[in-house]
């Protein structure tokens, strides 16, 4: 953390915001200085004529001075000029050296094209990498001049330095010119692009970090207007194609954007403001650039467009310095201060390149400097971005850590507990079923056994065989019901019916059996299985002993998602007070298996139906 809590570190920072860019230019300065052609090779003194012909023209021709700037030909598409240069004949092996070309050339000696151009028509070709052409010797023993052509779109053509030098001098001169107007930018371009990249996969990682997306952004707009400023070819509209170099100035309000995410700075009217204004300036100058190709007037306002627009991407340059003052006030940190200075260099190399494109004699340097230095913060932001990537990750993997850690722990102890739990379960489970075979052996079987001993006591031998037989029927109900192989109702009802058909047959009933397919195919579980079939016995019981009737129909079906059992008889019905205990035992076994159990009487005949929905947890369909 730096400390600037002192007025005297205060005022440091300051002259230091002020030298940056000082510095910075001399800097540039000192790497822009390759080694000239003396200036003793210039071309001062040529001829020069406006002229669409594809071969030199022979008359029409005035001499160039310092102030000529050969107008276009308002009915011609495009500015073309041919420059008609004696060549010295002090030169030894010369050499045509056109460090800084800004158009399409065609240049002819002797009749012969020593530079093939590219097309002329438009889209015109904007050549911007020197040109080197050897003339020969035999170029200065015929004193036959040097013809170029020079096509531009722009409303004036100029040449604003030639030279005819050695052709060692002058490939020297041109390869140098190469490494600062087209290497060097193409290496940065290059180097950007990977960090963009890198911080837009940081971005598809952490969606929720808008400054990865931001900054990302600003890459891609910076990458297009370096690309734009190095490539010399031009795809459409000459206008338009330049119009969208100014455009992709925009960078800057995406830098706008990233810098007030990044350093956590709310300012949503200023962002909506910029934005505003940007796309309004961008809007007006490239529809001015759409008609600009065949209108005076629009090219006299794309001009005007294009100024504006310069003026202001750089008053936003200032705007971005105060964004990132606010973010020093905010957080006095190594991270801030570095970007506040690299936004000074930005600042005073942006107003050096607008006058440099303006065409100031006293600006000197041979390229466009922002190319350069622009990278600086956008470096700087991209080593910070991944620096907290690579730190939210390490932090995110120790908590991953722990989190796992908690999780095994936390595991383990669920594992304890559910183990303790299963075994509580079965505990409860087995206590439970050993209460209800209790309950129902002393119910049923219990009850018959008891019955079976009074009656061997009293002498009755015939009645004991019979309360035998039932209790002996009560236990094979309870082995039935137990029984794993046996847990289907289709099973269960076989065996019962098997039991419960002689009884029946003794005592004079006939017996219908009515059961559907599709309901025999439940399987039940044994309590369920149990209350049913005690449930159904019961039914069939009482039809034996009060119904007075000779029929019975047993029904299972499976209606309205439920599965329904019932007992009817062709008897004289129910009376009061006749069976109350059976038919309470049946309904508290309905209760416990969650049934419903109705009791219907309707022309002498009693219809005992038991209700049990399919849904019901201890109900399986097979």
């Amino acid at each position: 953390m730096i400390t600037a809590h002192s007025v005297w570190h205060k005022l440091f920072f300051a002259a230091l915001y002020l030298a940056a860019p000082l510095v910075a230019l001399a800097l540039l300065y000192q790497l822009d200085q390759p080694y000239e052609t003396p200036e003793s090779y210039r071309i001062t003194s040529a001829d020069w004529v406006v002229s669409m012909t594809n071969d030199p023209p022979t008359n029409g021709w005035k001499p160039l001075n310092e102030t000529s700037r050969p107008q276009r030909d308002r009915s011609a598409p495009f500015t073309s000029v041919w420059f008609r240069v004696q060549i010295p004949k002090n030169v030894e092996k010369p050499a045509l050296l056109i460090p800084y070309p800004r158009g399409n050339y065609d240049i002819r000696l002797d009749g012969e094209r020593l530079f093939v151009p590219k097309p002329m028509r438009r889209p015109l070709h904007f050549r911007k990498r020197p040109i080197v052409v050897p003339l020969g010797t035999s170029a200065v023993a015929t004193g036959e001049p040097l013809y170029i052509r020079v096509a531009r779109q722009a409303s004036y053509t100029e040449i604003r330095y030639l030279y005819i030098a050695p052709v060692d001098l002058a490939l020297r001169d041109a390869n140098e010119q190469l490494v600062m107007q087209y290497y060097a930018p193409i290496a940065v371009l290059v180097l950007m692009t990977t960090l963009g990249l890198a911080v837009a996969m940081m971005f598809f990682l952490r969606r929720q970090q808008a400054a990865y997306g931001w900054y990302a952004l600003t890459i891609l707009l910076w990458g297009f207007h370096t690309a734009h400023a190095v490539s010399g070819g031009v795809l459409f509209n000459h206008f338009f194609w330049y119009g969208l170099n100014y455009v992709s100035l925009s960078w800057l309000v995406t830098e706008l954007y990233f810098i007030n995410h990044y350093f956590e700075i709310r300012a949503p009217r200023l962002e909506r403001y910029v934005l505003m204004i940007t796309a309004g300036l961008s809007a007006l100058l490239l529809g001015a650039a759409t008609f600009a190709l065949d209108s005076v007037r629009f090219e006299s306002y794309y001009y005007t467009m294009a100024t504006v627009a310069s003026l202001w991407f750089m008053a936003l340059a200032f705007v971005i310095t105060g964004r990132y003052f606010v973010a020093v006030r905010k957080r006095w940190d190594f991270d801030s201060v570095s970007l506040w200075l690299a936004s000074a260099v930005v600042i005073g190399v942006g107003i050096r390149d607008l006058l440099y494109e303006f065409g100031v004699p006293q600006i000197p340097g041979t390229v466009y400097y922002l190319q350069f230095v622009a990278i600086v913060p956008l470096l700087l932001f991209g080593i910070q971005l991944i620096r907290r990537f690579a730190d939210e990750s390490r932090k995110a993997e120790q908590l991953n850590t722990e989190l796992q850690r908690l999780v095994a722990s936390r595991t383990a102890d669920l594992e304890l507990t559910s183990r303790r739990l299963t075994k509580e379960e079965r505990r409860r489970v087995l206590a439970e079923e050993r209460s209800r075979l209790m309950r129902d052996m002393h119910d049923g079987l219990g009850g018959q056994l008891v019955h079976a001993l009074a009656l061997s006591e009293q002498g009755k031998d015939r009645d004991l065989e019979r309360s035998l037989r039932l209790a002996l029927d009560d236990l094979r109900l309870i082995v039935d019901s137990l029984s794993p192989s046996e847990n289907s109702l289709q099973d269960l009802l076989a065996s019962y019916r098997h039991r419960v058909s002689k009884m029946l047959q003794r005592s004079g009933f006939t017996v219908d059996w009515m059961l559907e397919d599709c309901a025999t195919q439940i399987a039940l579980k044994p309590n369920t299985a149990l209350s049913i079939l005690r449930i159904m016995q019961e039914a069939v019981t009482n039809a034996v002993r009060h119904s007075s009737g000779d029929h019975l129909l047993i029904k299972l079906c499976e209606t309205d998602e439920q599965l329904q059992l019932s007992v009817t008889d062709n008897g004289c019905g129910i009376e009061a007070g006749v069976a109350e205990r059976g038919l309470r035992n049946m309904r508290v076994r309905a209760d416990e298996i969650g049934a419903q159990l109705d009791i219907l009487t309707r022309s002498g005949k009693t219809e005992i139906r038991v209700s049990l929905p399919l849904d019901f947890q201890d109900v399986t369909v097979i």
